[in-house]
């Protein structure tokens, strides 16, 4: 999901608001352009999140005519090395930064907000009106 040239790339949190705002800060700071938000996201990260364990996912998104995924036009002819490599240099980065931190930046709990959204998007509950 990441190392196309195309579309934009984010950071979807399913943690405390607060993780977010880290991450826009230091891509600010590193000079890389992330759209980060906080909410439930389809990816690898909400099964942790389901189970109580912040998480996070990165991607590169873009609509499915511009830079098709899953699917069989999803070949490395659409990566851009150039472009895999810094998306894989703000990852490292990130990683490293939060990895290293002398007191973790961010709770380890899930707010509420989104154990509402977690359950909507299992349909375990009724989106609320």
């Amino acid at each position: 999901m990441i190392g196309t040239y195309m579309g934009k790339f984010i950071a979807c949190v399913s943690a405390e608001e607060k993780l977010s705002h880290y991450i826009t800060y230091m891509a600010a700071e590193v000079g890389f352009p992330v759209e980060s938000k906080t909410g439930v996201y389809s990816s690898d990260s909400t099964p942790f999140a389901d189970h109580g364990v912040p998480a996070l996912s990165f991607a590169r998104a873009a609509s499915g005519n511009v830079a098709p995924i899953h699917c069989r036009y999803d070949l490395k002819e659409v990566l851009s090395m150039k472009q895999l490599q810094k998306d894989i240099d703000f990852l490292t980065t990130f990683t490293s930064r939060f990895a290293n931190a002398a007191i973790c930046p961010v709770s380890r709990t899930i707010p509420e907000k989104i154990r509402k959204e977690l359950d909507e998007y299992l349909y375990r509950k009724r989106k609320e009106e």
